[in-house]
C-alpha cells in the first residue's frame, strides 16, 4: 500500500500519530531503564508502563502535531507564490 487513497490531511495526522508512537515508545524504554516503577511509585508495574508510554504519546503527539501545523503553509503562501 502506497497510501496514496488517502488525502493529504489524513496522511499528515497520522504520519504524526505514528512518529510520535515511535518516539514514545523510545521515550518510555529510556525512562523505566532508570526508574523502576515498583520502587518509585509504590504501584504495579504493567500500570505504570501503561501510564508513562501514554504520558510520552501524548507529549510526543503534541509536539508533532504543532509542528506539523506549523509546517502548513498559510493561504497567503499560496498566493504569494502564484
Amino acid at each position: 500500500m502506497d497510501g496514496g487513497d488517502l488525502d493529504p490531511r489524513r496522511r499528515r495526522w497520522l504520519t504524526v500519530l505514528w512518529c510520535s508512537f515511535l518516539t514514545a515508545s523510545v521515550a518510555t524504554m529510556l525512562f523505566f531503564a532508570f526508574v523502576d516503577p515498583a520502587a518509585d511509585f509504590g504501584g504495579t508495574r504493567t500500570a505504570a508502563y501503561s501510564a508513562g508510554f501514554l504520558f510520552f504519546w501524548l507529549i510526543c503527539a503534541i509536539a508533532s502535531a504543532m509542528t506539523a501545523w506549523l509546517m502548513t503553509p498559510s493561504r497567503s503562501d499560496y498566493h504569494e507564490t502564484r
